[in-house]
């Protein structure tokens, strides 16, 4: 016996030390569960002492330091992580988001797409390509999961101008918009444009403003109004409120309200949209109701397909039929409408892209249209 226990003394830790590891990380993620971020990163911190290269442990770190508002330093983990197993879809995931959050969105998707390859029905992973591309190819911003402290804002100007070619005598339009927007993933989001157009030898000058108000994890509210101070053929003011729900296997649903004042009548529409993003797809379908005073209630159908590659950039296709309420002179006429144009984003690097349009509007008898637009983004 006397020998027995000097042996035991050096093999008893050993044995013990690996049920005391796992205790320490579900303690952490029991932490964690209860929002105690603090106390579960001290934990870790106190197991990661004595085992510097459990993966679970600093998985959970990586993911609680994100949660923190920390993403940088979740991001040398992922680093770590993702030396070891680099198509564990997991830490890629995870290193999406805490990209995300960094302000980074470009890079996110890269790690984001290469996690929807290798495991193509890992539904978050998807929910959380659509935050990405939803929150930076739209003024609308998405949630970001569970305790996520606010991500770095990321802030966008674009400077575009565009030429409308129209047939049977009328003159052509010319437009120049400086468009602003303010984003944050989990945060509130705004945006503004200031924007002249002309048309039929006239000039009128306006302002838009907005905002994206996160309601909880799913739903979003996007109010939204538009002012010209002494219009001839634009409006005098607009009002828009749109709701919008997150919905599961990357859908969205969105509803919104818009009233638009002219000097001589006013137009109502009610609109229902219905996107799906998926890999590197996104489709949407948009169904107008308007009710144009003393002028029946067109009803028009949008459609819309897009197609993302090198992270934000992304090229697609718009089709428009149904009824629209146009302005011919200072008058509003409603005809049936077909349109196709062509659109696209391509991102030179993180900071500057260039943005262009391409397309075809045929507004009854009275004229076709056709047009160019090209723009210059800056991220900062």
């Amino acid at each position: 016996m006397s020998r027995l226990l000097p042996a035991l003394a050096l093999v008893l830790p050993f044995l013990i030390t690996p049920s005391l590891a796992a205790a320490e990380v579900a303690t952490a993620q029991r932490q964690v569960d209860a929002q105690q971020l603090d106390a579960a990163e001290a934990t870790l911190e106190t197991h990661l002492a004595r085992q510097p290269d459990d993966s679970e442990a600093q998985f959970l770190m990586a993911r609680v330091r994100a949660w923190q508002g920390r993403p940088e330093q979740a991001l040398a983990l992922y680093k770590l992580l993702l030396q070891r197993e680099p198509d564990n879809a997991d830490y890629l995931l995870g290193h999406g988001q805490a990209l995300l959050w960094a302000g980074q969105p470009q890079a996110a998707l890269t790690s984001l797409e290469r996690a929807a390859e290798v495991a193509p029905d890992y539904l978050e992973v998807q929910q959380v390509m659509q935050q990405a591309r939803a929150a930076l190819t739209s003024p609308v911003s998405a949630t970001a999961p569970l305790a996520a402290a606010p991500a770095q804002r990321r802030h966008e100007l674009e400077l575009s101008a565009r030429q409308d070619w129209l047939d049977n005598g009328f003159d052509n339009w010319r437009s120049q918009r400086l468009d602003y927007s303010s984003t944050q993933p989990e945060g509130l989001g705004w945006y503004g444009a200031l924007l002249r157009e002309q048309r039929f030898g006239e000039w009128d000058n306006g302002v838009e403003a907005g905002a994206v108000i996160a309601l909880d994890d799913n739903w979003t509210l996007q109010p939204e109004v538009g002012y010209q101070p002494s219009p001839y053929f634009l409006p005098e003011w607009h009002a828009d409120l749109r709701l919008q729900r997150r919905l599961p296997a990357g859908f969205l649903g969105a509803a919104s309200v818009r009233r638009t004042q002219y000097e001589t009548t006013r137009v109502d529409r009610l609109a229902l949209s219905a996107e799906r993003y998926w890999d590197s797809w996104r489709a949407g379908y948009t169904l107008n109701v308007t009710d144009v005073a003393n002028a029946g209630t067109p009803i028009g159908h949008d459609l819309a397909l897009d197609y993302y590659y090198q992270g934000l950039s992304y090229a697609g296709v718009r089709v428009t039929v149904g009824e629209e309420e146009a302005v011919e002179e200072q008058q509003l006429i409603t005809s049936d409408v077909r349109a196709l144009s062509l659109q696209g984003r391509h991102w030179l690097d993180d900071r500057w892209a260039l943005t262009w349009e391409v397309g075809q509007h045929r507004q009854g008898d009275y004229y076709t249209r056709r047009w160019l637009q090209l723009g210059l983004r800056h991220a900062f």
